[in-house]
């Protein structure tokens, strides 16, 4: 019992008055979010396909997935049955799913 009461005060001593231990408090922090809006650079690295035999502009279209009017414009074809086996054409930047072939 002489222990507890020894110890009593001194808890008294370290905890002070509510009072004066107001002014010594450091502040509280505080956070704050900030949103940073991140951009995307896509390069496109130009792509030409040579015409085979059987090909058509519209399926040539499909299978890298632009629109075959673009892939016209692209090429200066006014005619789109008018492409010849070993033409060289530049295809566009893909604006469609690119098509899939499964063996």
């Amino acid at each position: 019992m002489a222990m507890l009461l020894a110890i009593v005060p001194l808890a008294t001593v370290a905890c002070g008055d509510a009072e004066d231990s107001a002014g010594t408090l450091p502040p509280i922090a505080t956070t704050t979010s900030t949103t940073i809006a991140i951009t995307t650079t896509t390069e496109y690295v130009p792509v030409t396909y040579e015409i085979q035999s059987g090909d058509s502009l519209k399926g040539i279209a499909e299978q890298f997935g632009v629109d075959m009017r673009k892939l016209q414009i692209l090429n200066g074809i006014t005619d789109a049955d008018a492409i010849e086996a070993g033409d060289v054409l530049q295809i566009p930047p893909p604006t469609l799913p690119a098509a899939t072939t499964t063996t």
